[in-house]
């Protein structure tokens, strides 16, 4: 075996994580439904994670597959979430972000933006807010592609501490976020079309884990990928900057998140972005 020789920091990040939930599952394991489930799945991922480490086992299909299982996995570490924190963390914090927000701008910022509650702008915000499962996947691939190893490992490591660090806080502050919270926003119903009114209620059914709002890993994630983009490929970083943007908008237009949630976003964003960087390219 070649894993002590081929293993790489992103490696580390994402079998460490593994490890971690595994320990939580073990330490909740009455109080948890399925454990033995949850349990035997992450092993599995433990296992194929060393098996794809390991250089001498590579095909060309492997190959790919050495670079990518953390996107591949990632489905399944982020909807177990779902199975764990209500049951380990049942009490919610939305009333803390909703004190902190109007604190902070005065009023909820769903209704701040609801000015933007516009047919077809709601339409075109849903669709910027898919972008987020797509933009870290074109940067690995951009790197990879380029067979920029290097920047590629570099690009992992950030991306995979990024989205674990918001998974540790879903778990450690739980929120459901203002359209589930602030129940006066029923009244004022989102002016959607037909891909709002397709897309929302499919997000809202795949997503096991509604506790998922701090801090806004749709916000920290597409932010790292345009700061990588950045020192990368300026003209990329150009192109994407209005779908960020976007995106970062439809957070808070959308209802998914508190003001809150996207400034610890931004703020994660950046630590991980220069920690990243100081580790691979100034250490």
């Amino acid at each position: 075996m070649n894993v002590s020789k081929n293993i790489k920091l992103f490696d580390y990040i994402n079998i460490a994580y593994y490890f971690f939930m595994m320990a939580i599952i073990i330490a909740h394991y009455n109080t948890i439904p399925n454990p033995l489930y949850l349990i035997s799945v992450y092993a599995a991922i433990i296992v194929a994670t060393f098996y794809l480490i390991n250089k001498n086992n590579h095909t060309k299909f492997t190959k790919v597959l050495r670079y990518f299982y953390p996107f591949i996995f990632i489905g399944f570490v982020f909807e177990s979430l779902g199975f764990i924190v209500p049951f380990i963390n049942p009490h919610n914090k939305d009333a803390v972000f909703i004190k902190i927000d109007r604190l902070l701008f005065s009023s909820d910022v769903a209704l701040i933006f609801n000015f933007l509650n516009i047919k077809g702008l709601v339409d075109y915000l849903q669709l910027a807010y898919l972008s987020y499962y797509f933009l870290p996947l074109f940067l690995i691939y951009y790197f990879y592609s380029k067979k920029e190893i290097k920047k590629l490992n570099y690009a992992l490591f950030a991306l995979s501490l990024g989205y674990y660090i918001s998974y540790i806080g879903y778990i450690i502050l739980p929120a459901i976020g203002p359209r589930y919270s602030l129940t006066y926003l029923e009244g004022i119903p989102l002016n959607g079309g037909f891909i709002f009114n397709f897309v929302h209620p499919l997000l809202n059914s795949l997503e096991h884990i509604k506790q998922d709002c701090f801090p806004s890993g749709h916000t920290e994630i597409s932010v790292l990928v345009l700061l990588i983009f950045k020192d990368e490929n300026r003209k990329i970083a150009w192109i994407i900057l209005p779908i960020v943007l976007s995106l970062i908008l439809s957070t808070v237009v959308l209802r998914y998140h508190y003001g809150l949630d996207v400034i610890s976003g931004l703020v994660v964003a950046f630590f991980v972005y220069y920690l990243s960087k100081y580790i691979y390219f100034y250490r």
